[in-house]
């Protein structure tokens, strides 16, 4: 009967999470955790203008590196509502690069970096509804060992 149990539960437990992504790359720490110099200028963007472009009415992002090798700073703006936020990516093992690309909606785009073969991997989505800015999650991703 107990045997019975475990197995149901490690079933139900097994169930994929379609937002769960893990990448079967070997945890490594040669990548500095703190970065030596930090670009003040965005890494990576994405702006649509709102309007007359006099007005400041804008929807997009700037994203910018922190001293934190795997942590970024989202300079984020909808209309004329400037809003703030982290955005942390896993430590693949290389140096990440931030990418910004156009979502499925006008106001939308979609957050993410680019994994060790070049491929885009979408993290966030940025969204402008009902006069609402929102920041979601996609994608989860977790490192693993080969």
């Amino acid at each position: 009967m107990k045997l019975r149990l475990l197995l149901i539960v490690l079933l139900f437990s097994c169930k994929e999470n379609k937002n769960q992504t893990t990448t079967g790359v070997t945890a490594n720490d040669t990548i500095s955790g703190t970065r030596n110099s930090v670009n003040k200028k965005p890494v990576a963007s994405y702006w649509v203008q709102m309007g007359n472009p006099k007005l400041e009415r804008k929807f997009g992002v700037d994203v910018y590196e922190t001293p934190f090798t795997f942590k970024y700073l989202l300079s984020m703006q909808y209309d004329a509502m400037p809003e703030t936020d982290t955005l942390e990516v896993p430590d693949f093992g290389m140096l990440p690069i931030i990418k910004v690309v156009p979502g499925k909606e006008k106001l939308s785009c979609i957050i993410g970096f680019l994994d060790e073969k070049g491929n885009f991997k979408e993290y966030k989505l940025l969204s402008a509804k009902n006069n609402n800015l929102r920041l979601s999650t996609i994608r989860y991703y977790s490192v693993g060992i080969k």
